[in-house]
């Protein structure tokens, strides 16, 4: 019998956690893969997972891959801190989105459990704590990502306006084990190790991988239409999460601070280091936005939807410091490496 669940993003950080405790908990489902997506974590869930080229800015793919469906997880999304990657957030996150709402409707689908951000919340820098109720921002998000992410929610709730039920979680920044040459939070242990020893002056929210996980299948399992989950575990400066990173390594801790005003003053000049060399930025406007402001988040929520405390910062981060050591010895190019699944 086909499946009847659809997941979008399974190749991708939280995707990959996402995919493989579906299978260990013996749910079947559909993953949708771009032809040019390195799916081999997904092919190794055999029976569990059927694979089905596809695309979400490709709305006829979308269409054919819907046949069966009842229910869709939205994972897949584009992430960047590069200042020209606008354009190609918004066509994913936002086009995206708004071409998956379209074909589920079209298709008959009935629910969406959507993946969003912090990012799409009203938020403040320097504000108050956000709380789940902190809809629709009433100042422009800060960062392209972030208005991508808001252009995704735009598309989401106009969906369940039109017929479909709509449940969405709100993770902050995610740490987890994975790919350590990418752009997701494992390149954090990548770049302590290293020996960088630079920090940003700001505050966010941090969440295990596996909590956001056991989040999303605890919204499809209750099935309430405008559910929504903020994933918070705890707010940390850069600075206690860099140590705390470098110390699970045993690495050097950062020791020099570097000030908004300093990053503003160095992202152009990197930027133009950059276009001369033809090589990355390794600071941009969108980085200098993101990692110096001061953001805190209310996720008290969770516990009581899903039955079960945070896992700790302090263990999340031990266990991503041993999945890194033990890339280490796997090879000079650090192999992808993983936490163990929550059972």
């Amino acid at each position: 019998m086909q499946p009847d669940l659809l997941l979008t993003g399974g190749t991708g950080f939280i995707g990959y956690y996402l995919a493989h405790t579906l299978a260990a908990a013996g749910r079947p489902f559909i993953a949708l893969v771009r032809p040019t997506s390195d799916a081999s974590t997904l092919r190794e869930l055999g029976e569990w997972c059927t694979l089905v080229e596809g695309d979400v800015t490709d709305p006829n793919s979308l269409l054919d891959a819907l046949s069966g469906i009842s229910t869709v997880i939205h994972a897949a999304a584009c992430v960047s801190y590069q200042s020209g990657d606008e354009e190609k957030m918004l066509h994913v996150n936002g086009e995206g989105t708004a071409n998956l709402v379209n074909m589920m409707l079209e298709a008959g689908t009935e629910r969406l459990i959507h993946l969003s951000s912090v990012a799409a919340l009203n938020r403040t820098n320097g504000g108050q704590v956000t709380k789940i109720t902190d809809r629709w921002p009433l100042e422009e998000p800060n960062t392209s990502y972030a208005r991508s992410k808001f252009a995704a929610e735009r598309e989401v709730w106009r969906g369940q306006a039109e017929g479909l039920s709509v449940a969405a979680l709100y993770p902050a920044t995610v740490l987890g084990a994975g790919d350590w040459s990418g752009s997701n939070t494992p390149a954090l242990w990548r770049r302590a190790s290293s020996g960088s020893r630079i920090y940003p002056l700001g505050t966010t929210g941090f969440v295990d991988v596996r909590d956001v996980v056991r989040g999303i299948l605890t919204l499809l399992d209750r099935r309430i239409d405008r559910d929504r989950l903020l994933l918070s575990a705890a707010n940390h400066s850069w600075k206690d999460i860099l140590t705390s990173i470098a110390r699970s390594i045993d690495a050097p801790p950062p020791t020099y601070a570097m000030p908004g005003w300093q990053s503003a003053l160095l992202w152009p000049l990197e930027s133009l280091r950059a276009k001369i060399t033809d090589t990355t930025p390794l600071i941009t406007r969108e980085t200098h936005r993101q990692l110096q402001s001061s953001f805190t988040y209310d996720g008290s929520d969770y516990p009581t939807v899903t039955g079960n405390p945070y896992l700790p910062l302090d263990r999340t981060i031990r266990e991503i410091g041993q999945a890194f050591h033990l890339s280490k010895t796997m090879g000079n190019h650090l192999p992808p490496t993983y936490l163990p699944l929550l059972h």
